[in-house]
């Protein structure tokens, strides 16, 4: 898929003002989930084969420890979602910018999996 089609696939969920309710990195950041809710379940995107993964907030954001809230005060609510494609050393790449303030995530990454569950 190329970043066009994933992005209608993505707005196809109704993701503005979606709750964000999971953000993963694994492996180094070689592979990086984020997971919303949907009206009857959750969508994820999977981002595999990171070569840059930046989260960005606010210090205030940071002052009360993110594990011990329950679901309905995680306060990260998606207004966008980016994807464009570009070429870098003959690769074809996604870069991906998510906006849900006070969180700011730019991903960039070989290829991307969009599922609902």
């Amino acid at each position: 898929m190329n970043a066009q089609q994933i992005q209608q696939k993505i707005e196809g969920y109704h993701y503005w003002d979606a709750r964000m309710v999971k953000l993963r990195s694994d492996y180094f950041g070689y592979e990086v989930k984020i997971v919303f809710q949907d009206t009857d379940g959750e969508v994820k995107i999977h981002f595999l084969g990171c070569s840059r993964v930046c989260f960005t907030t606010s210090i205030e954001d940071r002052l009360h420890p993110l594990r011990e809230m329950n679901l309905s005060q995680i306060p990260y609510f998606i207004q966008d979602i980016d994807i464009t494609e570009y070429e870098k050393c003959n690769k074809s790449l996604f870069n991906c910018r998510v906006t849900a303030p006070p969180l700011d995530i730019e991903i960039v990454c070989n290829s991307m999996l969009v599922n609902k569950e």
